[in-house]
């Protein structure tokens, strides 16, 4: 058990640690254009109110200082009907843990979001009856934008 306890603990270390790596991109980027237009996508494996996607988003009721308000990421998904909002199954357990992050000015040019959960399988069980995954056991998250 102890080595469950610790593999756990540092995979979660290892995901705040990239996620703070991101957080820092993402301020150098805002820094020498602060209207950039800035997306962020892909598995953050971590569920919108834990603290890698809260640590990349930077919300201005997290950060409590609304000068910073500007930098912070939008969290698209959030859009989508709670019951559709997830892209992994997993034991049973529908899991949103694919993001895609915006801008506020990329945000304002959200035309739509959509997962495509439909055919996606339960991945604990893929893996427990057969060993491996072919594929991903994640659902497509697309946005589409305006650019005129």
């Amino acid at each position: 058990m102890s080595g469950w306890a610790e593999g756990y603990f540092l995979s979660s270390l290892k995901r705040t640690g990239q996620a703070l790596e991101l957080r820092l991109l993402v301020d150098d980027i805002f820094a020498r254009d602060p209207e950039r237009l800035i997306a962020v996508a892909g598995d953050f494996n971590a569920e919108d109110h834990e603290t890698p996607l809260r640590l990349v988003v930077a919300a201005e009721e997290e950060t409590g200082n609304s000068a910073l308000a500007s930098r912070s990421l939008a969290v698209l998904d959030r859009a989508l009907p709670r019951d559709r909002r997830w892209s992994v199954l997993h034991r049973g357990r529908p899991e949103m843990l694919d993001h895609i992050l915006a801008s506020r000015t990329l945000c304002g040019r959200l035309r739509g979001i959509e997962v495509h959960n439909e055919g996606v399988s339960d991945e604990a069980l893929g893996a427990a009856q057969t060993g491996a995954i072919a594929g991903s056991s994640h659902a497509p998250l697309v946005a589409e934008f305006a650019w005129d």
